[in-house]
């Protein structure tokens, strides 16, 4: 019986040995077989800030942004890289589709079209796990998020998000949970800063997230823009406006001081731009080159070689989705508007590569006054079939607007600048070569001729491109009744859209 024991002990522990070691086999195996080490990818996203406010770019005020001129060191900087809509949820939106607005179905506040192909949802369904932290683009069932930050207080963004010491937490807790998952991550960090209101950091509402700023600008440090006149209270504002740019740099740092700690810079391409320009009269709103141009740094160890400017090829955030999807080895989409330059990041260039186009539509239906520009690096030319001498652009309520329109009543000079920012005229030509502010109208000067037919040639060929309802107005531009009927017949549509959209968002418990 002893025997027979010892014979069913011997059997048992071989089949139990042979088998840990088949399981030991498989593990093995598995192991061996696993996807590569794949990239991560940093997105961080500035809101509303102009494309030469950060030092390396130029700088609005002395040690303006130390954490992205530091990161500009390490990669590259785009001296010609544009948004292609100057406000922020289309904005966010063309960025992560690869699509213009009229092609994603966010022309304004409003979702993408369900079915659209999406980075973070492209990237989840190839095994990454994708954050987002900051301004939030929420649409959780499109765009597939594996993790968001969810704000104590919500409704009003501008109770939260500029604290870097959350953005901090958030960076660092998302970097442990891709180390734990074993994922290759997508982080998109949307700042708040320098969104308005600025400056200060008191804290004087519940659940409100706002720290001081590292530094605090006086109006006499500040270098205006040419866009804007040099009066005391506009240097106040634009000096408020450098202290929130400062504070989004903090932020910057702090969420790339957690990636180092992290251990990750090495197999991490970090993104920086912003949404589209600052909200000074002239820019956000507008399709003005300080309305769309954005300050693109990438910096891609290994790939980008160190302090490298590029100043010669015009990116656009159409060329960012299919960008990242190359440098990622993973397919393009079916559909996209926008082209890899992940060729010029590696020190090649590029042809055709001198050319885009911008919109702006509407915030939320009613207030649409669609407007539309092709850029060059010399010329830009404006479309605005909403102009009719009368009807006035209502985003002009900022604190530089009024003290422009008191300089206005004893200023000819400001008089008219005043007059076109309510007012504009149908179409618009400058020459950015001596008037990158465009400031001066040159649409009838007889030496303008070329360049204008040449723009507004290229501008109806991309109307035709995606089937812009525009079209009819640009062809007949010279008939109000053309054009009249165009501005009533969109904004109608957008109003029913908005109207169409308020079910989705009372069933999801927020707002556009």
């Amino acid at each position: 019986m002893k025997r027979k024991g010892h014979s069913e002990r011997h059997f048992f522990g071989v089949i139990i040995a042979t088998l840990c070691s088949f399981s030991l086999s498989v593990s093995t195996w598995a192991q061996q077989t696993a996807p590569k080490k794949r990239l991560n990818v940093l997105m961080i996203v500035a809101d509303d800030m102009n494309w030469d406010t950060p030092g390396c770019f130029g700088g609005a005020a002395p040690d303006i942004t130390p954490n992205l001129d530091r990161l500009a060191d390490e990669g590259i900087r785009f001296t010609h890289a544009y948004a292609n809509i100057s406000i922020c949820t289309p904005s966010r939106s063309v960025i992560l589709t690869g699509l213009y607005p009229r092609n994603n179905g966010a022309e304004g506040f409003q979702r993408i079209r369900p079915g659209t192909p999406n980075l973070p949802a492209l990237l989840n369904a190839a095994g990454y796990l994708c954050g987002i932290v900051g301004k939030p683009l929420r649409q959780q069932e499109l765009f597939r998020w594996s993790t968001t930050y969810r704000w104590q207080g919500t409704g009003d963004e501008n109770k939260w998000g500029r604290d870097p010491t959350v953005f901090r937490t958030f960076a660092k807790d998302f970097f442990t949970m891709s180390k734990t998952s074993q994922q290759p991550f997508f982080l998109m960090v949307n700042s708040h800063d320098p969104h308005r209101p600025f400056g200060g950091g008191k804290t004087t509402r519940p659940n409100e997230e706002r720290t001081e700023s590292s530094r605090i600008f006086k109006s006499e440090e500040v270098r205006l823009p040419e866009i804007l006149p040099d009066l005391p209270e506009v240097r106040k504002d634009f000096a408020d406006y450098c202290t929130s740019v400062r504070r989004l740099d903090d932020m910057v740092g702090a969420v790339l001081d957690e990636l180092a700690s992290a251990k990750r810079v090495e197999d991490t391409i970090v993104i920086f731009l912003a949404d589209h320009g600052m909200p000074f009269p002239g820019a956000k709103f507008n399709c003005y080159p300080d309305s769309l141009r954005t300050p693109l740094i990438v910096r891609w160890p290994g790939n980008v070689e160190h302090g490298t400017i590029d100043q010669t090829h015009m990116i656009s955030t159409l060329d960012l989705q299919p960008t990242i999807l190359e440098a990622l080895r993973l397919p393009p989409t079916k559909v996209s508007d926008g082209r890899s330059f992940l060729s010029i990041l590696r020190g090649e260039k590029q042809v055709n590569r001198d050319v885009v186009f911008g919109q702006f539509y509407h915030i939320h239906g009613g207030d649409a006054l669609p407007m539309y520009s092709v850029l060059t690096r010399e010329s830009a030319y404006v479309f605005n079939p909403w102009s009719d001498g009368k009807r006035r652009f209502v985003r002009l309520t900022s604190r530089t607007f009024k003290a422009m329109q008191q300089e206005a009543k004893k200023n000819p000079t400001m008089a008219a600048r005043v007059k076109h920012l309510q007012l504009r005229s149908v179409e618009e030509f400058y020459n950015l070569s001596n008037d990158p502010g465009c400031l001066a109208n040159l649409l009838d000067n007889p030496k303008s001729n070329q360049k204008l037919n040449n723009l507004r040639g290229l501008l109806r060929e991309w109307m035709v491109q995606i089937k812009s309802p525009a079209l009819v107005a640009l062809d007949k531009r010279e008939s109000k009744e053309v054009l009249e009927c165009f501005v009533q017949s969109y904004r109608e549509r957008v109003r029913k859209e908005v109207e169409e959209l308020k079910p989705y968002e009372q069933a999801n418990g927020y707002q556009f």
